[in-house]
């Protein structure tokens, strides 16, 4: 059944707009814009996944901008940036999933059962209240 949840979360990495700068003698640091619904419930799973995970420890998180920065050594060259640019969307895809999940899990538990409304239908009766009295 996981393999077949509906995304609701389709939040994306832009890599055409990726931007440089010089972070010290050592390394380099990249930022990346994501796109799509970033809202608390997103940023919430992603620091869920990345708090956990040795291979998303490097990518930090702007919610206020919606970027993602990471840093590598000045040695490194395109192809592994690439490679890191990959485990980055790995890491929203994942959080997409992730926060799909909760969100439906949130709308379930806000949306009363059928059950759960013939018991507050019930409690009316019995306090003497009918539909449409305001007391």
């Amino acid at each position: 059944m996981e393999g077949k949840d509906k995304v609701a979360y389709d939040v994306v990495v832009e890599a055409a707009g990726l931007n440089w700068e010089q972070a010290g003698p050592l390394f380099e640091r990249y930022a990346v814009s994501l796109a799509g619904p970033i809202d608390r419930i997103w940023v919430e799973c992603y620091k869920q996944v990345i708090a956990g995970s040795d291979e998303f420890a490097r990518f930090r998180l702007d919610p206020g901008t919606s970027e993602v920065s990471f840093t590598t050594r000045s040695g490194d060259g395109p192809i592994q940036v690439m490679s890191v640019l990959k485990k980055l969307e790995a890491l929203v895809e994942n959080v997409n999933h992730q926060a799909t999940r909760t969100a439906a899990a949130l709308t379930q538990r806000e949306t009363p059962t059928g059950a759960a409304k013939a018991r507050i239908s019930g409690l009316a009766a019995r306090l003497g209240l009918k539909r449409g009295d305001p007391h």
